[in-house]
C-alpha cells in the first residue's frame, strides 16, 4: 500500500544469508589472530588455560569494538 514491497520469504533469506557471510569475512581475521596469540603464548611457555584466557579477553574486546563501533 504505502512505500516499497515485503521482500519475499525467498529475499529475506538471501539477504540473511549474505549479511552473515559479511559478518564471517570481518570476524575470520580476528578470530585467527586470537588463535595465533594463543599458540603463540603456550609456545613461549604459559599454560593453555592462562594463554587461552588471554587469547580469549583480548577476542572479546575486539568483536566488541567492532560491533560497537
Amino acid at each position: 500500500m504505502f512505500g516499497s514491497q515485503t521482500p519475499t520469504i525467498a529475499e529475506q533469506r538471501e539477504a540473511l544469508a549474505a549479511s552473515m557471510m559479511d559478518v564471517r569475512d570481518l570476524f575470520t581475521p580476528i578470530i585467527d589472530t586470537a588463535e595465533g596469540m594463543r599458540a603463540d603464548l603456550v609456545g613461549r611457555g604459559w599454560t593453555e588455560s592462562v594463554a587461552e584466557h588471554i587469547a580469549s579477553t583480548w577476542l572479546a574486546s575486539m568483536m566488541t569494538k567492532v560491533v560497537m563501533g
